[in-house]
């Protein structure tokens, strides 16, 4: 886990405990939002992906 992303769960996690939630909800809750964050990332790269090979497809017709 890089440096950044641990920064990112932690200022997620004191958000979170902001609200009365406890520590280890707050960290459930955190890490779940930055897994989705990262699935739709993912999801996302493999569009970008297709849609470059299909205009460099179109480009050479």
């Amino acid at each position: 886990m890089s440096r950044q992303s641990i920064r990112c769960l932690w200022r997620l996690m004191v958000m979170r405990r902001s609200t009365g939630a406890g520590h280890i909800a707050a960290l459930r809750w955190a890490a779940g939002l930055l897994w989705r964050n990262h699935l739709t990332s993912q999801r996302r790269k493999h569009l970008d992906r297709r849609t470059d090979v299909e205009r460099a497809a179109r480009q050479r017709l």
